[in-house]
């Protein structure tokens, strides 16, 4: 009978969690060993058992509150309830959930800026770029000789994955790759000397990669790299301080056309420490901003000028153009949502894709990014 009370007082924490969004959740201890994963494919006859399970259960549950109720019949209907809870046909946690850890439902507690990006992309390529390849393509000089092939590092690797779970595989994994320390929670030997932080900027920067090479296919949404401003009014000194408006983040080089004005949305021009009169809204000098939205564009940075970015009211990146591509925005410019590209999306320029942004939104907490 303990069985099946505590059979449904889980199922009815389940629906719980189940009733958030996934992106929602940001959980610093998962204190289960299981998650569910919407992704996880479930067969008809596992559905079948759990719910006749619970039927079970619920008709075993209605029985022993009769049988508190009615003394005539209090023994038979108790023996009656212990005998349906425990032949309830449960299907293995395995065929319904997925393992978790402890730090599954964790987010970086870090902002998604120019500067933690581009130092997970320094600590990357003197740690992990020997196995993994300085294009994260799993061909790096010591890949031959490693046991296990290394991964490739791309928009896979974030395709339906918890980012507390992939922190956790760094941090806690395997220990007999070459290279590794004798520590009780190291997976390669790098971990003796990169932080949790360091970690979580590490992931930043192939994210963002990732977002750079495969346009956003196939990935959870990508924030746009916050950088700092000057502004003409001086609304905001970083991008973070210009949510709720649409923006238009533009790489401008000397001797390019300005970009007209639009009154729908911000300017924001990228002038990699170039000074001088922009017809922007506001401008980002820094280097350090040009380079992260070059891996956003998924060009080396000399090849950036001219490349132009949409930023949603939430500050995610939503959709891009490259340099030498359409001179007009078209549905082929990757808006995504939630749930990745926006699919019908009309090709009739800027006004329908600021329209398809508002429409899918994308809100996550305001910690992240």
């Amino acid at each position: 009978m303990a069985l099946a009370v505590l059979g449904l007082a889980g199922l009815a924490f389940a629906v719980a969690i189940l009733r958030q969004p996934q992106a929602l959740l940001t959980v610093s201890y998962w204190p289960f060993a299981w998650r569910y994963d919407p992704d996880l494919p479930v067969s008809a006859h596992t559905w079948r058992q759990l719910w006749l399970a619970l039927a079970q259960s619920a008709v075993a549950l209605a029985l022993l509150v009769c049988a508190l109720l009615l003394r005539r019949w209090r023994y038979g209907l108790t023996a009656l309830a212990g005998v349906l809870a425990l032949s309830a046909p449960w299907p293995r946690l395995q065929m319904l959930l997925t393992e978790a850890h402890t730090t599954s439902y964790q987010r970086s507690p870090l902002e998604f800026s120019d500067a933690n990006v581009l130092q997970g992309g320094r600590l990357y390529q003197t740690h992990c770029a020997a196995c993994h390849g300085v294009a994260a393509d799993g061909r790096g000089p010591r890949a031959a000789g490693l046991p296990v092939w290394p991964s490739v590092l791309g928009a896979p690797l974030f395709d339906n994955r918890l980012e507390g779970e992939l922190h956790w595989r760094v941090a806690q994994g395997d220990r007999t790759l070459p290279g590794a320390e004798p520590s009780a929670s190291s997976q390669h030997g790098f971990l003796a000397v990169l932080s949790a932080d360091d970690i979580w900027r590490v992931f930043d920067y192939l994210r963002l990669r990732a977002y750079g090479t495969s346009g956003g296919a196939g990935m959870p949404a990508i924030p746009a790299p916050v950088v700092g401003l000057v502004c003409r009014d001086g609304r905001a000194e970083t991008l973070r301080g210009l949510r709720g408006l649409p923006l238009l983040v533009v790489a401008h080089a000397p001797g390019t056309p300005d970009v007209p004005q639009d009154p729908r949305l911000l300017t924001i021009a990228l002038t990699r420490g170039a000074v001088g009169d922009v017809n922007a809204d506001c401008t980002a000098a820094a280097r350090g901003a040009w380079d992260a939205y070059a891996l956003a564009a998924g060009v080396p940075p000399d090849a950036l000028a001219g490349a132009q970015f949409m930023v949603d009211r939430h500050g995610w990146l939503r959709a891009r153009r490259l340099p030498g591509t359409a001179p007009s925005w078209t549905s082929a410019d990757n808006v995504c949502g939630p749930g990745g590209r926006i699919d019908g999306a009309a090709p009739g320029g800027l006004g329908n894709l600021l329209t398809a942004m508002d429409r899918v939104a994308i809100r996550l907490p305001s910690s992240r990014p």
